[in-house]
């Protein structure tokens, strides 16, 4: 019978064995590892590479240690260093195509989403698609000026700005004044025992050369975007390479993992495009629901929110086609 001595000792080699394995694994696929694809007209089969590259990942914090190894590692990036253009992420962006898609590489009319779901994800979808058959509409969170959280950070329009630091990258969106902070300073995540959901989660990176490898955990759950379109949980990860891809593109490849929703890691490629500002009258400003009018919520008789009509008039139902717009004015009217 083996003694105990025995037996934390082969525990103890079966912990080395397992770890010295995850390195080699972690090693080879950082040989595999593609660096960055610029969109072209093999887009399509490039796509599927990264979704494949992904797939070859159970965890999105094996992904990122495979993306770290590839660049060698983490390295501190200098004030000099970013005197490149490459690092120049300045001016004003608006996301470059998607639409209310998650994915910007589908059309209105191609269907709910790219994701490979699993039941209870396709469950959730669903229930989605009923609801809108049902009501025509949808109580969306972001209605009531909550934030739209990540992953649902990359489908938000409006205006966005990014800061680039050796420290820290900003990731700002005009919208509900959303900020996200991708610290590159060296750090580590939050520990798991003193950590926290938020809407933005946690976000750690390096820069591997002139593009940005950024890994977010801790987030609150929530939706890609409204429509038939997956939820996500709080379980959710994320990996993304950002890179700039011409002086008026910026581009970010996202792998979102969710072992509730998604029964694979789902790849998109997200981009924000520079908007002409010579005038210097386009601005980042406070977002505040209050701030006009026009901000004000809806909710319908079937519990789904919209705004009203954007026509900056005194009684808006008189001019609006929507019943939901006028009960809402006449429903004001009557409180005065």
């Amino acid at each position: 019978m083996p003694t105990t001595k025995t037996v934390l000792r082969v525990g103890v080699l079966l912990v080395a064995v397992a770890a010295f394995a995850a390195v080699i694994i972690s090693m080879v696929s950082a040989q595999n590892t593609p660096g960055w694809i610029n969109q072209d007209a093999n887009w399509a089969a490039n796509k599927q590479k990264l979704q494949a590259f992904g797939e070859r990942f159970q965890t999105s914090e094996a992904l990122y240690e495979a993306l770290k190894q590839a660049a060698g590692g983490v390295k501190a990036v200098t004030w000099q260093q970013m005197g490149d253009p490459a690092y120049d992420w300045s001016g004003v962006y608006t996301r470059a195509k998607g639409g209310l898609h998650f994915d910007p590489d589908l059309l209105p009319e191609s269907g709910p989403d790219s994701a490979k779901l699993t039941p209870a994800g396709q469950q959730v979808l669903k229930a989605k698609a009923d609801q809108l058959a049902r009501t025509g509409g949808e109580y969306d969170p972001i209605s009531d000026c909550r934030p739209p959280g990540t992953p649902r950070w990359f489908s938000e329009p409006f205006l966005h700005e990014f800061i680039v630091t050796p420290a820290q990258t900003w990731l700002i969106n005009e919208m509900v004044n959303d900020v996200r902070r991708v610290y590159t300073d060296g750090r580590d995540h939050t520990p798991a025992e003193d950590a926290y959901p938020t809407w933005n989660g946690d976000t750690v990176g390096f820069w591997d050369r002139d593009t940005l490898v950024a890994h977010t955990k801790y987030l609150f759950s929530g939706q890609y975007q409204r429509g038939v379109q997956p939820n996500y949980s709080d379980k959710t990860t994320v990996v993304e390479r950002w890179h700039k891809v011409d002086p008026k593109t910026l581009q970010a490849d996202v792998w979102v993992f969710d072992p509730v929703n998604l029964a694979k890691p789902w790849y998109t490629r997200q981009g924000w495009t520079q908007l002409t500002n010579d005038d210097k009258q386009l601005r980042i400003r406070y977002w505040d629901c209050r701030e006009n009018p026009n901000n004000a919520i809806i909710t319908t008789d079937e519990g789904t929110s919209q705004f009203p009509d954007f026509t900056f008039v005194p009684n808006d139902g008189e001019v609006s086609s929507d019943p939901a717009v006028k009960k809402a004015q006449e429903k004001q009217g009557a409180l005065k």
